[in-house]
């Protein structure tokens, strides 16, 4: 587990999503945006919970700690695709792929005749 200091706030959870975090804070400063996320955590019970934070360019978030290796099962593993998706998405040289047909255009070549006569 590490940690991560939020407002005034500290809350344990797994490494990578706390490097996750800081990662999209400064993607999110870098583009001069803001977002809301949520992510697991351990309470001072021991029980898995969400946290869902704003995180922008005016976000004081600290990040320290060993990850132990501790796992937040699957809803970590959820949480971390999301992030990545997110990070992806708003690093500026992102393009998003396009997942349709292709559209009817320059490269239809089916009407071009042989060399000229």
């Amino acid at each position: 587990m590490k940690h991560i200091s939020y407002t005034d706030t500290v809350i344990d959870t797994e490494g990578r999503l706390a490097d996750l975090v800081l990662e999209y804070a400064k993607v999110l400063a870098r583009t001069d945006s803001a977002d809301t996320i949520s992510i697991p955590y351990r309470s001072e019970s021991g029980a898995v919970e969400q946290m869902t934070m704003l995180v922008g360019p005016a976000s004081q978030l600290t990040s320290w700690g060993e990850d132990d290796g501790d796992s937040l099962g699957a809803v970590a593993d959820e949480a971390a695709d999301e992030l990545q998706r997110l990070i992806r998405e708003r690093t500026p040289a992102f393009v998003e792929p396009d997942r349709g047909e292709p559209e009817a255009g320059i490269d239809d070549f089916d009407d071009v005749g042989g060399p000229a006569d």
